[in-house]
């Protein structure tokens, strides 16, 4: 795995720009050498993310990269291409909830979080901060921090999912459903 990673020097970013870590957010210095997009702060974190979705999901990023360039002729094919970017990061949105999904029913909690994590990054760009499509992704990382005893992250979690539902009109009972089944696991 040290192969995909590179160590980034924090002065060779453009001034003002600052990489996070993808898991905690805190200053990254640990670079994907694959996509070139995704930082993190150690090389440990690197390790989760890559087991957790990142392996899974590095080529799609890499190519998300390259849809968005601004350099188009016209703004039909502008448009064109952001449409065609949506519906790349809605393909990864849905790719990582199913793989978030699938570590929670294998009881792999830890690995649930970065592909949740992933899910709910994806959500907010396309969607904006207060969709109900934000839900299932916070769902997701509430019952993996049950399994891990994190109970005070899954209640956060667990708020967030529930002020979404509650401010949201015509929210299916599904969604009540699913919340009110995490909530009963505190």
């Amino acid at each position: 795995m040290a192969s995909i990673t590179k160590n980034v020097n924090p002065l060779a970013n453009p001034k003002g720009i600052k990489n996070s870590c993808e898991l905690c957010q805190k200053p990254a210095f640990v670079q994907c050498n694959k996509c070139k997009i995704t930082y993190y702060c150690s090389h440990e974190h690197q390790r989760i993310d890559w087991i957790g979705i990142h392996e899974g999901i590095c080529s799609y990023v890499a190519e998300l990269k390259t849809t968005g360039l601004p350099f188009l002729g016209s703004e039909d094919e502008r448009q064109k291409r952001n449409a065609e970017r949506v519906e790349k990061q809605k393909d990864l949105i849905l790719l990582t909830r199913t793989t978030g999904q699938k570590f929670l029913f294998e009881k792999r909690f830890g690995e649930a979080i970065p592909a949740a994590l992933q899910s709910l990054k994806y959500s907010i760009e396309v969607y904006g901060t207060s969709s109900i499509e934000l839900v299932i992704s916070y769902l997701i990382l509430a019952e993996a921090s049950i399994g891990l005893d994190k109970l005070d992250q899954a209640e956060q979690y667990l708020s967030q999912a529930e002020w979404t539902v509650l401010k949201t009109e015509g929210v299916g009972n599904d969604y009540k459903a699913k919340l009110y089944t995490n909530m009963g696991l505190l």
